[in-house]
C-alpha cells in the first residue's frame, strides 16, 4: 500500500505511470492493532533530472474521529518514468511551497547525496596496486600511446548519463565497474587550434581551474609529451595537500571528424619521490578531447576516471548542493576566450 500511494503521487507529477527504482531509509516506527484504521500520505520532496524522490508516511488510530494518531511506517522512495527505449525520462522541477516544502526539498537533496555518496564509494574501491606507472626513457613510446588510447577509449563508450545541466555546461557520468567516471561538454567562440594549444600547456590551467594551485614542467619528453608535478588544492584524510606527477601527451587529428586530445595520467618518477609535506594523488585517465564545430566554435569534452577521492566533488554537483563543474568550466570558457590570440601565432605549426 505504501508504494502504491506513492506511485500515485509520483504519477501526478509527471502524468505519466512511474517506475519505483529504490527504497531507502524504511522505518517501522511501532505496531498497528487488530482493527485500527491506517492513514497513508505521500507527497513528492523533489525532482531531480530524471528521478524523484516520494516520501511516504503511515499513521494508525484506534476509531473514527480520534485526534490522536500513532506513526507506524515511513520510507522514502525513488521512481523514475521509462521512455518506449526504456531509457529515463526528463522530469518536471517542482516549486516547492515556502516553509515546510522547502524543508523538504533540501532534506531530500541532501539524501541524493549521501545514497550517491554510498554507491560511488562502493564502486570506486582502490585497488592495493598501484595506479601510477614508472617513467623511463625506454617505456616512453608505450606509455604515451596508452595515455592517449585509454582516453579514446573512454571518449567512445556510448552509455554516458546526463547527470545535470546549467547553461548549456554539462555534466555526465559513466559506471563500469570498477571506475566511475565523468564528462563536462561546452561549446566555446574559439578556433579549435586556439583552444587545444592553450589547453595542452599544462602550466596555465591554475588560470582557470581553482581545484590547482601550482604546475610545474618536469622533463619536455618530445614535441607531443611532458611530464608536470602538480599541486592541488584538494585536501587529503592527513589534511595535506594532494601533488601529483602527471604525463602529458598531445596528438592531433589523423582524420577528419577525429578531436585534438590531451591526455594525462600519473606517472612516478626517480627524480620526483613523495614529498612529505603533500599527499601524493594518482590519476588513471584523465584529459581533454575537442572537435571543431565550425571556424569559430569549438566542442571541449573533459573527462576523468577517478578514485574515491573524486566522489565528494561529483556527487554535490550532480545532488545540487553545489555548482562547482559549471563555474570552473565556465571560467575555463572565460580564459580560452581572453587568450586565444596569444597563441594565433602558432596555429601555422599544426
Amino acid at each position: 500500500w505504501m508504494e502504491n500511494v506513492a506511485t500515485i503521487a509520483a504519477s501526478r507529477l509527471c502524468h505519466a505511470h512511474p517506475t519505483l527504482k529504490a527504497i531507502e531509509m524504511f522505518h517501522f516506527r511501532g505496531p498497528s492493532q487488530v482493527g485500527d484504521r491506517l492513514l497513508l500520505r505521500a507527497i513528492v520532496n523533489n525532482a531531480f533530472k530524471d528521478s524523484m524522490e516520494v516520501g511516504v508516511c503511515v499513521e494508525a488510530y484506534g476509531q473514527e474521529g480520534e485526534i490522536s494518531r500513532r506513526h507506524v511506517n515511513s520510507a522514502f522512495m525513488t521512481f523514475v518514468v521509462l521512455d518506449d527505449k526504456n531509457r529515463p525520462c526528463i522530469l518536471p522541477r517542482i516549486k516547492p511551497e515556502a516553509g515546510d516544502g522547502e524543508r523538504r526539498l533540501k532534506e531530500a537533496i541532501a539524501r541524493k547525496k549521501i545514497r550517491l555518496d554510498r554507491k560511488y564509494v562502493i564502486s570506486c574501491k582502490q585497488s592495493e596496486v598501484p595506479l601510477s606507472v614508472p617513467w623511463d626513457p625506454s617505456n616512453q613510446v608505450y606509455l604515451s600511446y596508452n595515455n592517449v588510447s585509454a582516453l579514446k577509449m573512454l571518449m567512445s563508450k556510448t552509455n554516458w548519463v546526463l547527470a545535470a545541466e546549467i547553461s548549456k555546461v554539462q555534466l555526465y557520468t559513466l559506471e563500469e565497474d570498477p571506475f566511475l567516471s565523468f564528462r563536462i561538454d561546452l561549446t566555446v567562440a574559439i578556433h579549435v587550434k586556439q583552444a587545444f594549444l592553450l589547453l595542452s600547456d599544462l602550466s596555465r590551467r591554475h588560470e582557470w581551474d581553482h581545484h590547482y594551485r601550482k604546475c610545474e614542467q618536469l622533463q619536455k619528453v618530445d614535441e607531443d609529451d611532458a611530464i608536470y608535478h602538480v599541486i592541488s588544492m584538494t585536501r587529503s584524510a592527513e589534511d595535506k595537500l594532494q601533488d601529483f606527477v602527471i604525463l602529458a601527451s598531445q596528438r592531433k587529428p589523423c582524420d577528419t571528424g577525429d578531436p585534438y586530445v590531451i591526455a594525462f595520467r600519473s606517472v612516478t618518477l626517480a627524480t620526483h619521490p613523495e614529498n612529505p609535506e603533500y599527499a601524493r594523488g594518482e590519476t588513471l585517465c584523465a584529459g581533454f578531447c575537442i572537435w571543431k564545430q565550425d571556424d569559430q566554435q569549438t566542442k571541449v569534452s573533459y573527462y576523468n576516471q577517478f578514485t574515491s577521492g573524486f566522489v565528494s566533488y561529483l556527487t554535490t554537483n550532480i545532488a545540487g548542493l553545489s555548482s562547482d563543474f559549471y563555474t570552473t568550466f565556465q571560467a575555463c570558457e572565460k580564459f580560452l576566450e581572453k587568450n586565444k590570440d596569444d597563441v594565433a601565432i602558432h596555429m601555422k605549426n599544426l
